[in-house]
């Protein structure tokens, strides 16, 4: 994660790029969910397992930035992110019922640990294989030859790769907890194939997405820093931005504060399409949409003939040309005249393209302000945990609101 990356003549490290991404998301939703973090290696460094550096909670980003900043990168620091991630499935702040629980797991690099044990060192200890329900514990090392194993195919000949997928497994083991997982790589040097694997375990992979592909398909893939903040920006949103209903049901977008939903923010208009194929527009007036404001090419004249029937029936039909009632008004005129005014009607007629979508359902009402379950009430908020792995370090960042 000390890596340098570079975007438009700006050259970064790689952490310095994930901790300007973790304070753009708490800076624009911090309030929409509860927050912990989690780095890994633990405080020895090495290959120990992540620990919690910050418990959940409202208000946690000064505590979250300041131990970012912190770090002690004069450690050794390796990867062992399936440790990590399924020490995560055990951690009660994350697997909650009353929660919805999210992680949020970034690699920029492979799961690796090379671990001094005397003359051969070796890639997990007995500790890290009971971490992981894994017997027999593996006897990789880093000095054994594993170019003949697949999963090592075009890969240095190092033993420790023998656990890449360990990942996986703590994804799994989040799963079965109940918490989703969303994946993002950084840069070039991922193993896409497991990170693919280990979004479609966490429930989170990508439509059309192929997990067995040794290309990025299932997970968010970060080439700059910019495409980093956007990846954690939308998969926050997923969490704490809600659809709902404004006036008229025109569909929009709530999210969640600490003092619940926000207003519904949906647009004052819908398009519209005439009986002829034009193209308008409805606005939201006082709870009602007015009528299409398209007009098809003669619906003008059609009017006027309408107005122009002998019978007053006829002319109420050519009124309706406006109002969308025309087409019922001509039929009530016999005269020539007032047929041409229900022409002018069924110009009045319209389809509402923009309503013609399903409607997302109406917000529950869970009997809490505005119906929203974001805030203290019955329920809980919903933990996301975002796990940042690196070849180097690793952090998780654990975000939570009510269900």
């Amino acid at each position: 994660m000390l890596d340098d990356i570079t975007e438009g003549g700006t050259t970064v490290s790689k952490w310095a790029a994930a901790e300007d991404a973790v304070s753009a998301v708490l800076s624009a939703y911090g309030e929409a969910a509860q927050y912990g973090l989690m780095m890994f290696p633990g405080s020895s460094g090495g290959c120990a397992t992540g620990e919690i550096n910050v418990e959940i909670g409202a208000n946690k980003a000064p505590e979250i930035l300041s131990a970012l900043s912190a770090i002690n990168w004069s450690a050794s620091r390796q990867t062992p992110a399936g440790q990590s991630l399924m020490a995560s499935s055990k951690y009660a702040g994350i697997t909650d019922p009353a929660y919805n629980n999210y992680v949020i797991f970034l690699s920029d690099g492979w799961q690796y640990c090379s671990i001094p044990t005397g003359s051969t060192p070796v890639c997990v200890s007995a500790a890290d294989c009971t971490l992981m329900s894994v017997d027999p514990c593996p006897s990789c090392n880093p000095c054994q030859n594993a170019s003949s194993d697949p999963n090592c195919k075009g890969k240095p000949a190092d033993g420790c790769f023998c656990v890449r997928k360990w990942p996986v497994l703590g994804v799994q083991a989040l799963a079965a907890a109940g918490v989703s997982t969303y994946v993002v790589g950084f840069g070039s040097q991922v193993d896409a194939k497991t990170l693919n694997q280990a979004a479609e375990a966490g429930g989170t992979a990508l439509t059309g997405c192929d997990p067995n592909s040794d290309s990025a398909s299932c997970y968010y893939q970060a080439t700059a820093p910019s495409s980093l903040n956007a990846a954690l920006a939308d998969i926050v949103q997923q969490v704490v931005v809600d659809s709902c209903l404004g006036p008229c049901d025109i569909p929009g977008e709530r999210t969640c504060t600490a003092s619940g939903w926000s207003a519904c923010d949906a647009p004052d208009h819908v398009e519209c399409t005439s009986a002829c194929g034009t193209k308008g527009t409805q606005q939201c007036v006082n709870g009602t949409l007015t009528p299409c404001d398209a007009e098809c090419p003669d619906s003008g004249a059609a009017g006027a003939g309408g107005a122009g029937g002998t019978g007053g029936a006829s002319g109420q039909g050519g009124e309706a040309g406006v109002g969308g009632e025309g087409a019922q008004g001509g039929k009530g005129g016999e005269g020539a005249t007032g047929g041409t005014g229900a022409v002018g009607g069924t110009g009045g007629e319209q389809t509402d393209a923009g309503l013609d979508k399903p409607k997302p359902p109406a917000p529950e009402d869970t009997g809490e302000d505005g119906g929203c379950a974001c805030h203290t009430g019955r329920t809980a908020p919903s933990p996301i945990a975002a796990a940042f792995v690196a070849l180097m370090a690793a952090l998780g960042l654990r975000i939570r609101r009510r269900r």
